[in-house]
């Protein structure tokens, strides 16, 4: 999945796959004969990997007696079993540039590339809600590098600062809410037809609005803070 594939509460999978070459993997390459096929395309450039070193004055020269660190079938980065097990988690997913906040929940294992991020942990939905929230875009617009025509970096040294409310027994029965809501969205986002069902579409827009709602009364928002975030946006 990359960055661009995902919006809002859904994301639209491009059919793309990571060849996941771990090391080791030439040793039993015979076994994947379409995978090396395509990766032999690549070869030349596979087996410079490493090599590329740039002078004080920013030169790019090629030093052959470095020929990367493993098998020219293999990636130079051993990714541990932890690590990608990360991704085949429950997760939030969002991308790295946006002009507002693109959250959107996984639970079908993709891997991301480098133009997206991902979140794993506890009450996702309740997180989901909160990051799709206006006060969500409303603290990213004052903490994050901004980009042309009002966009934003959305990256994880940003987004991990937006302070969420904790669940605590007094806000269980907003945070139910806001998940029976986020709940409700994902089944209209995720059905075939929504990008052409305009009844679907303003549906989850009202739905968006109740959760806003919903999250000014969790972080305790007066009338007047209520109206700086909606005229600030």
């Amino acid at each position: 999945m990359r960055g661009r594939d995902i919006e809002r509460y859904r994301y639209k999978w491009a059919g793309l796959w990571v060849i996941l070459a771990k090391f080791g993997f030439y040793k039993i390459s015979h076994l994947y004969p379409s995978v090396v096929e395509h990766l032999s395309k690549y070869e030349e450039q596979l087996k410079n990997r490493g090599q590329c070193r740039y002078t004080r004055t920013g030169e790019k020269r090629l030093n052959k007696d470095y020929p990367g660190q493993h098998h020219w079938l293999e990636l130079d980065n051993n990714p541990t079993d932890e690590y990608l097990r990360e991704f085949e988690k429950e997760k939030i997913v969002w991308q790295e540039m946006s002009l507002e906040p693109s959250f959107a929940y996984d639970d079908k294992k993709f891997y991301t590339n480098q133009t997206a991020y991902i979140m794993t942990g506890k009450n996702l939905k309740f997180v989901l809600g909160l990051l799709n929230s206006k006060i969500s875009k409303w603290y990213m617009q004052n903490l994050a590098y901004s980009l042309s025509e009002g966009a934003q970096r959305w990256i994880k040294q940003y987004v991990e600062r937006i302070p969420l409310p904790p669940i605590t027994p007094q806000t269980q029965p907003l945070a139910d809410q806001i998940v029976q809501k986020v709940d409700h969205i994902l089944s209209f986002t995720q059905s075939p037809d929504y990008e052409t069902n305009k009844e679907k579409q303003q549906k989850v827009k009202e739905l968006e609005k109740e959760i806003d709602k919903l999250v000014y009364k969790l972080y305790d928002l007066t009338d007047e803070e209520i109206r700086i975030i909606e005229e600030n946006i």
